[in-house]
């Protein structure tokens, strides 16, 4: 299944298209690793809740797709096997809870 080339979204006074929004998602991914903060306090959280707001109903999906991705770059990079795990763990978390507070805030 493809991301779909069309989407584009604005977070923070910046428009990002399919590409940018696949970079900006592992860069921050990745950056909380280093966070360490609560759920839902991190820059991650914000920038996935503030895309699923702006992204048609039918191209939702493509963060699934984006979350696979990026489990497979933590896979198969050279990270120790704890922190992959870890890192992998936060990074779902972080975009369940994205998800179920846009849905919960839809209803």
């Amino acid at each position: 299944m493809d991301i779909p080339q069309r989407v584009s979204i604005r977070y923070k006074d910046t428009t990002y298209n399919t590409n940018e929004i696949r970079l900006k998602v592992f860069r921050l991914g990745f950056q909380i690793w280093d966070e360490q903060t609560k759920a839902r306090q991190t820059e991650l959280y914000d920038f996935i809740l503030s895309s699923l707001k702006q992204v048609d109903r039918q191209d939702r999906y493509m963060f699934s797709l984006l979350f696979i991705e990026l489990a497979e770059l933590i896979r198969n990079s050279h990270l120790d096997r704890n922190m992959k795990e870890v890192l992998i763990k936060t990074a779902f978390r972080e975009f369940a809870y994205a998800l179920a507070d846009f849905q919960d805030g839809v209803k």
